[in-house]
C-alpha cells in the first residue's frame, strides 16, 4: 500500500457556482482541501468581495491548499496574486505564461521566495489555446525551464488531463520529472468529455498514485479537476473521490 495521498478540488470544477455555493457543495464529498481558481476570489475583487469570500471559506468543510491558475502575459502581474495566496494561507499558486519568457520565471522564482509559496508551472493543451508555443504543453517545454532555473521553490503543477489530450504519457512526465513536481491537477480525458473526471477515461489511476510515491516528494493534496456541466459537477466529484481513494489502496 503506498502513500494515502490527502485529496482536494479545483474550484474551476464548480465555474457556474459562486463561492459560497461551491463550498455547500463540498460539505459531504469527502474532500478536505481546495485550489481557489481566481474566478471565485481574487485580489482584482473589491475588498468587501475578498473578506466575504476569505470568511466563507474558514468557516467551510476546506482548506485552501493552492491558488491558480494564474495567466501571466508580463513581468509586474505576479506579486498581487502571490500576496493574495498568502492570505488565504496556500503552500503553492500554479502558473501559466509563455516557456520563453525567463524574466517571467525569473520573478516567480523570487515571489515564491519571498512568500515562502511553491510555484507550480502548470501545462495546458489545445482544448484551451490555439497557440500552444505561448504554453507549456510537452515534457522538453517543462524541462527547459526547470534545468534553467534549479530553485526549489519552482516546480510542475502536472494536469494528467491536459498531457492526455497532447498524447503526452502523464506516467512518463511523473518518471523523468518526478523529482521536481509540487502539485497535480488529477483530470482525465475520455470519450464521452474531453475533460473528464479521473477514473472515467484514460487515466490509470493506481499507476499515477504508484509513481507519486515512486518519483515525487509531492506533500501537497491531489487536486481533482474537471470541466463537466453544472449539474453533474458534485455526483462527478463523489465518484472522483472514490476512484481516486480505491486506486491508493
Amino acid at each position: 500500500m503506498g502513500q494515502a495521498y490527502d485529496l482536494g478540488v479545483q474550484t474551476v470544477v464548480y465555474q457556474a457556482f459562486s463561492l459560497e455555493e461551491l463550498l455547500d457543495e463540498l460539505d459531504d464529498v469527502g474532500v478536505e482541501y481546495l485550489e481557489l481558481w481566481d474566478y471565485h476570489c481574487s485580489p482584482d475583487d473589491d475588498a468587501e468581495t475578498v473578506e466575504r469570500g476569505v470568511d466563507a471559506i474558514e468557516d467551510s468543510s476546506v482548506t485552501v491548499c493552492g491558488y491558480g491558475v494564474i495567466d501571466l502575459g508580463d513581468t509586474g502581474q505576479a506579486r498581487e496574486h502571490f500576496a493574495f495566496a498568502d492570505r488565504l494561507g496556500a503552500g503553492y499558486v500554479t502558473v501559466n505564461y509563455p516557456p520563453d519568457r525567463d524574466d517571467i520565471t525569473e520573478e516567480l522564482v523570487a515571489l515564491g521566495n519571498e512568500f515562502e509559496i511553491d510555484v507550480g508551472i502548470h501545462n495546458y493543451s489545445s482544448v484551451h489555446h490555439d497557440d500552444l508555443s505561448q504554453v507549456f504543453s510537452t515534457i522538453d517545454d517543462v524541462r527547459g525551464v526547470l534545468d534553467r532555473y534549479d530553485d526549489e521553490r519552482l516546480g510542475l503543477c502536472v494536469d494528467t488531463g491536459h498531457f492526455l489530450v497532447e498524447e503526452v504519457d502523464p506516467e512518463d512526465v511523473l518518471r523523468e520529472l518526478g523529482e521536481r513536481v509540487n502539485s497535480v491537477h488529477l483530470k482525465d480525458t475520455s470519450d464521452a468529455e474531453i475533460e473528464d473526471f479521473p477514473g472515467a477515461g484514460k487515466l490509470d489511476l493506481p499507476t499515477i498514485f504508484d509513481l507519486l510515491d515512486e518519483h515525487t516528494d509531492l506533500d501537497a493534496p491531489v487536486v481533482i479537476e474537471y470541466e463537466l456541466p453544472a449539474d453533474r459537477a458534485s455526483d462527478a466529484l463523489h465518484e472522483a473521490v472514490a476512484n481516486a481513494r480505491a486506486a491508493m489502496d
